[in-house]
This record gives structure tokens, C-alpha cells and sequence, in this order.
């Protein structure tokens, strides 16, 4: 999906845009330009994945094994997901907060 910033929505925008949708179908119908938001979002998230992988995997052994590097490295991006959804999908809310209902 092309988007006026320039972009693609990423696999990690497309998550992002799924994962609002199911939250809130309505209000993710009514949003303006939601390709513009999606992308911008699943850069960001891409970002911050890249940013983390390093600190998660750390230094690699002296003569490492190329089966346990590819592992240490993916386990790493697993986690540096994990963190960026967190940080930059999850935490935003579909709904406004003016809007939530205290329990």
C-alpha cells in the first residue's frame, strides 16, 4: 500500500493496523489518512527494532557456531519486537482518553 509520505506500510505497520482495527473497527474507519499513520508507524517501529537488536544480542562468543549466532540474533530481534511494540503500538490507545471509563 503506497502512501503519500513516500512509504509502504511495513510488516510492522500492518500488525499495527490490524491491531487497532480489531480494537476499535469504527473509530479505525473514521481515522483521516490512516496509510500515512500506519506507515509512519511501522518505520518507527522498524527503528527501534534495529536500535535494540544489538543490546539484546550482545557480543558474539569467541568462535561461535553459525547455528547458535543465527539463533542469539534471532532470539535478539524477538526480543527488541517485543520491546518496540510495547514502546510504540501498545501503548497508544485507539480509544481517547477521554473516553475510558474508570472501573
Amino acid at each position: 500500500m503506497s502512501c503519500e509520505w513516500g512509504g509502504e506500510v511495513n510488516a510492522y505497520g500492518e500488525l499495527a493496523r490490524d491491531l487497532w482495527r480489531a480494537a476499535d473497527e469504527r473509530r479505525f474507519l473514521a481515522m483521516e489518512r490512516p496509510d500515512d499513520f500506519f506507515g509512519e508507524l511501522g518505520s518507527r517501529v522498524e527503528k527501534r527494532v534495529a536500535e535494540l537488536i544489538p543490546i539484546f544480542a550482545g557480543d558474539a562468543p569467541t568462535n561461535e557456531p553459525a547455528r547458535c549466532r543465527d539463533l542469539r540474533l534471532r532470539k535478539a530481534k524477538k526480543q527488541s519486537e517485543e520491546v518496540a511494540y510495547q514502546e510504540l503500538i501498545f501503548s497508544q490507545s485507539v480509544v481517547p482518553a477521554s473516553e475510558l471509563v474508570e472501573a
